[in-house]
């Protein structure tokens, strides 16, 4: 493929996820910008995930299965898969979720006004195991229209916003994240925040305030288990710390550092609770908090560990957030909470047959 123009390779990492298939490459063969190719990993799946990959794809000239004579894991086959890729942008899409209406468009239009950015993201929707939709996830907002945000502003507003580049959304420039390493297996879920959040302070970032993607919510996801993991958890937190100053010093200074610990702490507690397991989690409960943790937080944080489990989740969590403060809470309230609510009141003011066209769940 030619680099000096727009060229997209869409990669599909699956593994037993035939559920889904249809949908998720239903929804990107049927962009009215369609990618240059669209490749499938079948990572030795066992269920009928093959057929229904080789059905959906049947008769596009664009589209390719590839598959593993072996399991290679979750990180491993997605950095497969870009080994194939020949795009000049690559584009991650979980087997399990499925992009809306417009997205290579709006990604493309954005790019190509700022070809010098290595990243692209817009916002998503959350969808439950069934399809009922639950809401759209409050990202930052950090820009009320299009926008590209140069490589030397990133870290600051890393540090005040936390993350707005949200996986389901994010189309990389392919050279900019083989430089930066790929995905790293060690880091499990959170390797593509990583790598994006790397290749963003190195080369700029671009954003679209709009829901473009679905994201899946499921019991036993690959998140919730990172997250939940108190063993693997700490050790990505150990990682991070040693090596990410050493990959992008710009980036992961101490402050950030500090930062990101205490954002993946009240996440793994968030995502704890959420699965209803409170205390009983090791290493995820607020008890637990106070022993990785010193200083002021330690004695909130005992007594939280004492009440958590019969307290209402969200009082809980809010109390957790109070001890914590993982983000400033006016700049929460503003760029998550207000910044969401007005992307959400501006789809519904839409059109009616693009507030349609952008709902529609491909079949």
């Amino acid at each position: 493929m030619q680099t000096d123009r727009f060229s997209l390779s869409v990669l599909i990492p699956n593994r037993n996820d035939s559920r889904y298939l249809r949908r998720c490459i239903g929804s990107v063969l049927e962009q009215s910008v369609p990618p240059d190719e669209v490749i499938i990993v079948d990572d030795e799946s066992t269920d009928d995930s093959v057929a229904v990959i080789e059905r959906a794809i049947a008769g596009c000239s664009f589209a390719r299965l590839y598959r593993n004579p072996k399991n290679l894991g979750a990180t491993g086959n997605t950095n497969l898969a870009l080994g194939y890729a020949s795009g000049k942008y690559v584009y991650f899409l979980g087997a399990n979720d499925f992009v809306l209406p417009g997205m290579f468009a709006a990604a493309k239009a954005c790019l190509e006004r700022h070809p010098q950015a290595g990243i692209w993201s817009a916002m998503i929707r959350l969808v439950d195991e069934d399809d009922r939709f639950l809401r759209v996830h409050r990202s930052p907002v950090i820009s009320l229209g299009d926008a590209y945000v140069p490589p030397e502003e990133m870290p600051s507003l890393m540090r005040r916003h936390g993350n707005w580049l949200t996986g389901q959304t994010t189309v990389y420039l392919r050279d900019a994240l083989l430089k930066a390493g790929g995905f790293r297996a060690e880091l499990r879920a959170l390797t593509d925040l990583f790598s994006a959040h790397v290749v963003a302070t190195r080369h700029g970032a671009c954003f679209t305030p709009r829901p473009l993607a679905i994201m899946r919510l499921h019991k036993g996801s690959f998140l919730s288990s990172t997250l939940q993991d108190e063993r693997s958890f700490e050790a990505i937190l150990e990682r991070i710390r040693r090596e990410g100053p050493g990959i992008e010093p710009r980036l992961f200074t101490g402050e950030m550092l500090r930062k990101i610990e205490l954002r993946l702490r009240f996440s793994s507690y968030r995502s704890a609770t959420g699965a209803g397991i409170y205390e009983s989690a090791p290493g995820t409960g607020a008890a637990a908090l106070a022993g990785r943790l010193r200083g002021a937080s330690a004695l909130p944080l005992r007594l939280l560990g004492r009440v958590a489990g019969i307290l209402p989740r969200i009082l809980s969590v809010a109390l957790l957030f109070l001890i914590l403060r993982p983000f400033d809470l006016l700049p929460m309230l503003w760029y998550r909470f207000a910044g969401t609510a007005w992307v959400v009141l501006r789809e519904r003011l839409r059109p009616a047959e693009a507030r349609q066209a952008a709902r529609r769940v491909p079949s």
